[in-house]
């Protein structure tokens, strides 16, 4: 009796405490949404704590300040579930049935394929990761050791990298952000097997590898610093379907895991629509459940996912008009549909644009395929159990391109199609699933296309890096020539046009006519990188505000300087 007692004293002094910082939390947020609170805490950081002014890439108070709002609604939920009466009911029903749920799985079962998947990306990305290729933004986190996620509302990202890098500014710790993206997404294509087929095979594990490996996430995985934020959000997209069996469980971890992607990486959003849109089909096509209870998870998937974007867009988005030629305005009612049929069309054309004819083959084939073994697996015979599939496979594309498909100017860079990698990886593990020796074959050929496409990449990286170093250095060299005293008053230097691609990558383009999309060719960060402040660096952008006629005092085969002495402008022969 006196053990209760005490343990009742203790968990009493435990929810005060608990009662006590969380009101305090909920204040200090508050407090945070009034611009004079953040200025003040800025200026003491400056005055007091770092003892200089912020620079613009110190992002971490703008994370504070962003998180603010959202810290503010978080500790809103946590009292209301804490100390509330209906809220402490409501979270341990949601706790019992995520149990429940997690208990009825046999994760041991999980390991082998587990382990297979991994040895597989890894083999897969070998050559990407030895290239060691400063990818775009790789090269500007490294030399400045800025994150500056939050601009794309990103802001797990600020978050999870201080712990990932140990320190507030980031640091070059590759390749071990891209392990750890390897086995996120080894995790990824195990649950997606188990939720589609509901037990995994050898079989049906190595269909999951367009999943990581399509030449569209290989752009994803390239970025040193975003890579495990970029599998991370693929991750987070299939977790809730685990608890799809209890619906108080799905509601909450979809709506956790869908802000944990759009906090991530939002080209994402597209995969959690497409794992509903497949179990509907399972559901539907094989009368597993009534179209009534097929409807009901509709509406409760729609619910959750319409929730977790809407309060994302009110307490975490950061509106990013005009940045990389994108807008995340959202279309009008009454441009959406021609708009959404204009991203629809341009979408598409890209895919097809992209890939090769033997990669279009292949996908068609399997298309068909797809819809030969939904017919043999239906319960509906004839033109029902053609147009089931076909109308299937049809919302799959659609929604693979995710939330970006109703914004009037979205990214269509190759990263941004991460969907259509889910969608591949759920078309291969459909008809392997089936039992289809002619389906297993077709899905190996393209995932061996897939693999070898990868190496080819990989290499593509470390030439073009051999390539823009030897352009670099012949630059410097010749800066170096002309401008031999550093003094004071040191000329600033603007730089156009770009080096080009290497001939290793010339060349495999007549295969892969999307390597050329993958693999940059813009020098501007390399050679500020070697500069290392010989020259007051300016933006490439800056190029149309300085005069045309300079004296050139220097013309080669591979680019042209022109000065007056305060200005230097060099033009990059292609």
């Amino acid at each position: 009796m006196g053990n209760i007692i005490t343990q009742n004293k203790k968990n009493n002094v435990y929810l005060i405490l608990t009662g006590i910082i969380s009101f305090l939390g909920l204040i200090f947020s508050i407090l945070l949404l009034f611009p004079q609170v953040r200025l003040f805490i800025i200026h003491f950081a400056e005055d007091y704590l770092i003892q200089r002014k912020v620079n613009f890439h110190e992002r971490w108070l703008d994370t504070i300040f962003t998180w603010a709002k959202g810290l503010l609604f978080i500790l809103s939920i946590f009292i209301f579930f804490t100390f509330i009466n209906p809220g402490k009911i409501l979270f341990n029903q949601i706790l019992n049935e995520i149990k429940f749920c997690l208990s009825k799985i046999d994760f041991k079962h999980f390991i082998k394929p587990f382990f297979l998947i991994t040895g597989i990306y890894l083999f897969g990305l070998i050559a990407i990761i030895l290239a060691d290729f400063s990818y775009i933004d790789d090269i500007d986190r490294a030399l400045r050791g800025f994150r500056g996620w939050n601009g794309w509302s990103r802001h797990l990202n600020d978050f999870l990298s201080t712990f990932i890098h140990v320190d507030f500014f980031l640091a070059d710790i590759s390749p071990l952000p891209q392990f750890l993206a390897i086995l996120l997404m080894a995790f990824s294509s195990v649950l997606l097997v188990y939720i589609i087929t509901g037990k995994i095979t050898c079989f049906t594990i190595i269909a999951s590898i367009p999943l990581f490996l399509t030449p569209y996430f290989l752009e994803n995985f390239s970025y040193k610093f975003d890579a495990p934020y970029m599998a991370l959000s693929v991750f987070s997209s299939v977790v809730p379907f685990l608890f799809i069996t209890a619906r108080k469980a799905f509601i909450f971890t979809s709506i956790i895991s869908l802000l944990v992607m759009c906090l991530t990486y939002q080209a994402s959003s597209g995969i959690y629509i497409l794992i509903v849109i497949t179990l509907c089909f399972l559901d539907f096509n094989c009368k597993r459940k009534s179209i009534k209870d097929i409807f009901i998870f509709i509406g409760i998937a729609a619910a959750s996912y319409i929730f977790s974007m809407i309060f994302f867009r009110l307490f975490f988005f950061v509106n990013t008009a005009g940045g990389y030629g994108v807008s995340t305005e959202i279309l009008s009612l009454k441009d959406i549909f021609p708009g959404v049929i204009l991203n629809l069309n341009n979408y598409l054309s890209l895919v097809i644009n992209d890939f090769g004819i033997v990669w279009q083959t292949i996908i068609l084939f399997l298309l068909i395929l797809f819809i030969i073994n939904s017919f043999k697996q239906s319960s509906y015979r004839r033109i029902t159990g053609v147009i089931i599939p076909v109308i299937t496979l049809i919302l799959l594309f659609i929604f693979s391109y995710g939330v970006f498909i109703i914004l009037k100017a979205p990214l269509f860079s190759p990263r941004a199609f991460v969907g259509l990698a889910t969608f591949l990886a759920i078309v291969c593990i459909y008809i392997v699933s089936c039992s289809s020796k002619h389906g297993f074959i077709a899905v190996f050929a393209l995932n061996w296309c897939f693999i070898v496409f990868a190496f080819s990449y990989g290499n593509a990286l470390a030439d073009q890096k051999r390539y823009v170093n030897f352009r670099v250095e012949s630059l410097l060299h010749d800066l170096n020539r002309l401008f031999p005293d550093r003094t004071s008053s040191d000329p600033h230097i603007l730089l156009h046009g770009n080096t080009g691609y290497g001939p290793y990558t010339e060349n495999i383009s007549r295969s892969y006519p999307i390597i050329k999309k993958l693999v940059p060719n813009n020098q501007f960060y390399h050679v500020y990188k070697y500069m290392n402040g010989y020259f007051h660096w300016t933006e490439g952008k800056k190029w149309e505000e300085v005069k045309y006629d300079l004296p050139i005092i220097f013309d080669s085969y591979y680019h042209i300087i022109k000065s007056d002495g305060s200005y230097i402008t060099v033009e990059f022969k292609n």
